[in-house]
């Protein structure tokens, strides 16, 4: 990395990263698994979430020159250190494959359904592999732009559907028993907050103007879950949950009752857009940290991913299957192996 990156940069990424999967699989699964109650699992896993992110932020200062292979290069012996890159990387890879496929499969369901999927992940995959090849400073200022374009699009979907709605729909709340409660916030953790540790890949020197990094990495964390509740809360009093789980993507199914000034209508095809910056910038940061950690040149990394999905991932509901049992528990491993860094550079210190 030749040049350093802001602060705000560093931060929009970490946005995109944390807001693409939820608005993909994450929001149809969180509804399927807690209902109503799903606005109570999304207030829980932003508690969960934070906790994550106080370990994160103690991998990150701990030699805030290093990246993350290299801190694990220090912590692990040779081929321990070898074991975990590779078993991240993986995992990871596995991560990108589940929300390539989410997303091109979306714009081939919505908009261009007599297109091979293939063709529009090969297009997506030559802008990842472009913008890879071009360094981490740009895909930060990439990540930048289209971040307040993101915001402006989630702010007219919101508004968009102002007065459209039924409160009784939120009605009655705790349906469920508490551990299904949980589950949907464990769910939605390890769904959505995993990503964020490919931010790990950039030393913190490497950001500029860092010295109020903690709290801003807390404020973005907490915008996210904000926008993750407004969300969950307007399908449902905009839908109710019994139709809102009829479809894969009611985030998208809201999208088309909205209406600007009483006579824009249509719009929502526009609005969803932003998802796709999202998804955009999220497979291009795991590309990124896959190249970075392992030495494998980004175009290899996109291409296998492709591969793999089109083939892997044969029809909708094999995919939807593996993304409720298997994700969790892939999440899962990569929180492991974060966990077991953490507790090494805890140990570290005690023996300094």
């Amino acid at each position: 990395m030749k040049d350093k990156i802001s602060l705000n940069e560093y931060i929009t990424i970490l946005f995109m990263c944390l807001t693409s999967p939820f608005l993909g699989m994450g929001i149809y699964n969180l509804l399927k698994i807690s209902k109503v109650d799903s606005t109570i699992s999304i207030i829980i896993s932003y508690f969960i979430t934070l906790i994550l992110l106080f370990i994160f932020i103690k991998i990150v200062n701990f030699k805030p020159n290093l990246n993350l292979k290299e801190k694990i290069n220090i912590l692990f012996k040779k081929n321990t250190s070898r074991i975990i890159i590779i078993l991240l990387c993986s995992l990871f890879f596995i991560m990108a494959s589940t929300l390539s496929y989410s997303i091109n499969s979306f714009i081939i369901s919505q908009f261009l359904s007599e297109t091979p999927i293939l063709f529009v992940s090969i297009i997506m995959g030559i802008l990842i592999i472009y913008i890879n090849s071009k360094g981490f400073e740009v895909i930060s200022r990439v990540s930048f732009v289209l971040f307040f374009l993101s915001i402006i699009l989630i702010l007219v979907a919101v508004f968009g559907n102002y007065g459209k709605a039924d409160i009784s729909n939120l009605k009655p709340l705790f349906q469920n028993d508490v551990m299904t409660i949980i589950k949907g916030s464990i769910y939605t953790v390890l769904l959505n907050s995993i990503y964020l540790f490919t931010l790990l890949i950039i030393p913190k020197n490497m950001i500029k103007n860092n010295r109020s990094f903690n709290k801003w990495l807390i404020i973005t964390c907490s915008i996210c879950f904000l926008i993750f509740l407004i969300i969950i809360i307007y399908i449902l009093i905009i839908l109710g949950i019994d139709l809102a789980i009829l479809y894969h993507y009611p985030g998208y199914i809201i999208m088309k009752e909205i209406s600007i000034f009483s006579f824009i209508d249509k719009i929502e095809n526009f609005i969803i857009i932003h998802w796709v910056f999202e998804a955009f910038i999220t497979l291009s940061m795991i590309t990124y940290f896959i190249s970075k950690m392992t030495n494998i040149k980004h175009y290899i990394i996109v291409i296998s991913n492709i591969i793999l999905y089109s083939i892997f991932f044969y029809n909708s509901t094999f995919f939807n299957d593996f993304v409720t049992k298997y994700i969790p528990i892939i999440s899962s491993l990569i929180l492991f192996i974060i966990l077991a860094i953490y507790i090494k550079i805890k140990k570290w210190k005690t023996t300094l």
